[in-house]
Formats: structure tokens, sequence, C-alpha cells
């Protein structure tokens, strides 16, 4: 069953997600203890209550206090002030006096592993939901990613909401312009909320553009060599994921930089670059109202000085595969060893990535929060928080970081009516902390608890749960 879902300048179907959404009133469960099997009528609490609760809407960056929540269901029933509110009788309560209660996070360039490891794949869901990722926008592209959001949105297993991304579009999956039509039609009838960009050619893409918008289907991603930003932002693709294309666009005019290949995302044509023309490409983003999502992380993991076998001993890599850490430990040796990847080119393209993502939020483009996990040290739901605090280095408050994972998100899927914000009649995507995270972006990770979809997850089942999955 498909329902459409709007995004600016789209009209996409999701299989069943709205109407999921209802069915999760009576299934998803709201238990004290964090058990996440279904919930029945008996083991779930009618209401659950939060006094004295400090409110972060991220309408603004006010703060609401002294407020009582009510959730009923997935829904955020009541909000009002602890003198007025009027509390179920048969209630559960949650502590939560004194704390701040913000959005779940939204994960907008999130991977879940394919039905190869089925356990791997729903361990990444928890991974999310622990640390407050309430949405994954997934880029990995497969067809068993819709089939665990319907699990998630039906309780039958604890996980974000999850919009999925077809697999990646290359030659392999379209050789041809003949092919377009044909590949976007079934993954439209597969139920993809979007398509994945990876390597087509410039007239394969041109034509893949113009099918998708008549056909409502988003692309988003990267953007293909061939193509370069200027068409991707003539196309109006979706979103640039990973600032992907900028720094080739400014250096594109230096004759200097004609036929050198521009290397791990523009790092080869990083001396190259000639900054004034930021102002053009910025301007060129916002009118063609296109979201970037700037994965800093993934470049940052990949240039910092620390090892990484010292990276490997993070505390959050016990709870992936030893399979994945090495495969990582190889990948920055390998990038370390490449003539692109130097440390002083590193540090360049460091540098101009934090100015690039600072002047296009202060310039008002459209950015949203991701850090591609689980990818270069990036595990699932513990590098959202690397990630914002990388964007705090760039000179973002901390409230406008958190709008980026929140309001944002809501913005970006025209769901604002659904999530992103702490308002009467949006679903229940919340996470309670101790301390205020506008003061200190470090305080997301101070967390009391999680509610998913309604479900109560105090922090100490978060932890014993996390206790479960970690490596020996």
């Amino acid at each position: 069953m498909n329902v459409k879902l709007n995004i600016p300048g789209y009209s996409i179907r999701v299989p069943g997600l709205m109407v999921l959404c209802l069915v999760t009133l009576l299934l998803t469960t709201a238990c004290a203890d964090g058990e996440s099997t279904p919930a029945t009528s008996a083991d779930q609490p009618d209401a659950i209550v939060l006094t004295g609760v400090n409110v972060l809407t991220m309408k603004d960056d006010s703060i609401l206090e002294g407020k009582t929540v009510v959730i009923r269901g997935d829904r955020i029933e009541s909000i009002r002030p602890d003198e007025e509110a009027e509390i179920p009788e048969d209630a559960m309560q949650v502590d939560s006096e004194g704390k701040y209660l913000m959005p779940g996070l939204a994960e907008m360039h999130g991977h879940i592993p394919g039905p190869d490891d089925s356990q791997y794949a729903k361990d990444v869901l928890f991974l999310y939901i622990s640390n407050g990722v309430t949405t994954v926008r997934n880029m990995a592209g497969h067809p068993y990613h819709l089939e665990l959001s319907e699990q998630v949105m039906n309780g039958e297993i604890p996980g974000p909401v999850i919009y999925a991304a077809s697999p990646w579009l290359s030659p392999d999956t379209i050789p041809d312009t003949d092919a377009v039509e044909g590949v976007v039609q079934g993954y439209l009838d597969e139920g993809f909320d979007l398509m994945k960009m990876g390597s087509l050619s410039l007239e394969t893409y041109r034509k893949l553009a113009e099918v998708a918008h008549e056909e409502g289907l988003p692309f988003a991603g990267h953007i293909p060599e061939e193509v370069g930003l200027r068409v991707a932002l003539d196309e109006r693709q979706a979103s640039i994921d990973h600032l992907d294309r900028y720094v080739e666009f400014l250096a594109e005019e230096n004759p200097d930089a004609e036929n050198i290949s521009p290397g791990f995302f523009g790092s080869a044509i990083i001396d190259y670059v000639e900054e004034e023309r930021l102002d053009e490409a910025i301007e060129l983003t916002i009118e063609a109202g296109t979201w970037n999502v700037p994965t800093l992380s993934l470049v940052e993991h990949l240039e910092s000085t620390e090892t990484p076998e010292e990276m490997a001993q993070w505390p959050e890599m016990q709870y992936m595969p030893r399979s994945v850490i090495e495969g990582w430990i190889s990948s920055k040796h390998d990038f370390q060893a490449r003539d692109d990847f130097q440390p002083e080119a590193a540090r360049k393209l460091v540098e101009l990535r934090q100015k690039i993502t600072k002047e296009l939020h202060d310039r008002g483009a459209l950015i949203v929060l991701g850090s591609d996990a689980p990818q270069f040290f990036n595990v699932p739901g513990f590098s959202i928080h690397h990630e914002m605090e990388m964007m705090v280095a760039t000179g973002l408050s901390p409230y406008e970081v958190l709008v980026t994972g929140t309001k944002n998100a809501g913005i970006y899927f025209d769901e604002e009516d659904e999530f992103g914000m702490i308002e009467e009649g949006l679903r229940a995507d919340l996470i309670l902390l101790n301390s205020n995270p506008f003061e200190d972006i470090a305080n997301v990770k101070n967390r009391a608890g999680v509610i998913v979809r309604g479900e109560w997850w105090p922090e100490d089942k978060i932890q014993d749960k996390l206790g479960e999955l970690a490596r020996e």
C-alpha cells in the first residue's frame, strides 16, 4: 500500500508509512521496563507523563519551563504548565523534574546493513535509537530495508522511522537513457522514498532528473563527476551529500586545475580553489532549493592525526563487528598513503568544508544533519554526536546545529506536522536530557532516556541493551 508524502517540488509515495503510524497507536509499547516486544492493551500504559520538564520545542530557541507533557499512544497529547495540567490516573510517570525534553534527532545520511546479516541490521537500528536518533534517511539502498521499515512501524523490532533510498544509481542499474523510465517506475512500485545518486553520465543524469520530477520520486546523494555542481542544482537534485562537487566548482575556472583528477572530494585540487567563487555556489544552491548534508566527520576522521588503531579503541567501537573495524583501520591507512590526501591537503580540505558549511548556513541555504554511519569510525547513533560537535566547531551555535537534526528534517520531508518539533499532535519521538543542550552540544549525550513513538526507553535499560550488544 502506497501513501503520498509531499516534499517541495515532489509528491512521493511512501509504502504504508503514514498508515502504519496510526497502527502504531495499538502496536508500539510504552512499557516502563523498555521491552521491545509489541505492545498489547494489557501491557501498555494508557499514557506517559513528564512533569516539571523544560521543553525545547525547536520552533525557536526559547525554553518552556516547568511543563507537564502527556503522551498517549505515539502522540504528544498535551503540553501544559504544571499547575494547569490534568494527569491521567493510570499514566506512567517519568522522573523529569528539572530535565530537558527535546525532539528526537534525524540521521539524514545513515546506512542500515542488508539481509546478509539481519541481526547486525537490527542491532544498528537499536544503536540509532539508543543515542536519540529516531529518524533515519537510509542511503544504503536495498529492498530489505522496506521490510525493516514496516517491521519497525508495526512494533515488531525497535528502531527509528526509516526513509529508504534506492540502490546506488550507476551504469549498472541504468545503462542508458532508454532504461531510465523503467528504473524509476520500478523503484516507485517497490516503495522507495528516494533514489540514491551515484555515477551516471551527464545525458543519463538529465533524463533521470526529467523522469524523476514527472513521477515525483526525488533523487539525492552524490553528484556524478561528469555532471558537476551547476547541473545538479539546475536539475534540482533534492540533496547534496558530503558537500560533493563544491570544491571542484571553486577550482573549475583555475587553468592550473585543468586535466587534474579531483581526487577524494576535491582533495587533489584543493590548492587551486578560488574561494571568491563560493558566493556564486551558495546563490545557486539557494535558488535551487537543494538541501545539503555536510557529513563533516567523513573527512575529519580520515584527516585526524589519531591513528586508526587508536580510533578503534573508542568506547563505541565495542558495538561494531570486528570485521567492520578492521576495514576502517585498513581504509584509513590506505587514505594516508594516497598522493591526493597527504596531511596538508587533507587539513585544507577539512577547513574549506567547515567554511562552506558555515557560509551555507549563514546565507540561509537548507541544511540537515547526517554523519554517514556506519562509515570510517562512525558508529550508528554515536557518530551523530561527533557530527554535531564538528558543526559547532564551524561556528554554528548548539541551537543552530540542533535545528538541522530536528526541525529541518521535518521540513525536508514536508512532515512538520509529524515530527521534528515538540507540539501537541506530533509524533512522540523525544529525548529526555539531564542538562541543557543549548548551553553545550555535548549535553545531548547526557540522557535520562529516549521516547520512540511513545515507547519509553530509560537510560539504564538502554545501557543494559547496549551491554548485550558489546563485543567481548
